[in-house]
């Protein structure tokens, strides 16, 4: 299945899943990285770091087989530079990447969005590849349009 039609089933699906009833925003989050772990099995890893306080970041939810950092100041690595600059990063190869933090060593390529709410930053969804190139445009399209579900 081509990555395009992926994405839109996950939109499609978190649309369904979160209609209907109320829940908070960890409760989404955590099922937003439950769904994009399974249809995108080659992610090693995909979950929220949360603002917790003035430029710092906090694992929230998330699916891996990897030990994430706990925590990321606003000033460190590509998740910080995401909630700095109040942007999408894609990354393709970390190893490259001025002030990478390596939480692991299966890691080559990443991509982090930016959450708002109410144009107030809450959090990044941070998505890690093992492969060189592995994110684009795309994933920045649809990964942006699905944190706007939160």
């Amino acid at each position: 299945m081509d990555k395009v039609k992926k994405y839109k089933e996950v939109v499609s699906d978190l649309s369904h899943y979160f209609q209907g009833y109320s829940i908070d925003r960890t409760a989404k989050m955590s099922i937003i990285a439950s769904t994009l772990s399974n249809k995108f099995p080659e992610w090693i890893f995909c979950g929220f770091y949360r603002v917790v306080d003035e430029e710092l970041l906090e694992i929230g939810p998330y699916q891996s087989s990897i030990v994430p950092c706990g925590q990321i100041k606003f000033s460190n690595g590509v998740c910080g530079m995401s909630a700095r600059e109040r942007k999408s990063i894609i990354v393709d190869n970390v190893n490259y990447f001025d002030g990478y933090i390596s939480c692991d060593d299966e890691t080559i390529s990443e991509i982090v969005v930016p959450v708002f709410l109410d144009n107030k930053l809450i959090g990044v969804l941070d998505i890690d590849g093992d492969s060189e190139g592995q994110f684009d445009h795309t994933d920045k399209k649809y990964l942006e349009e699905i944190v706007d579900l939160l």
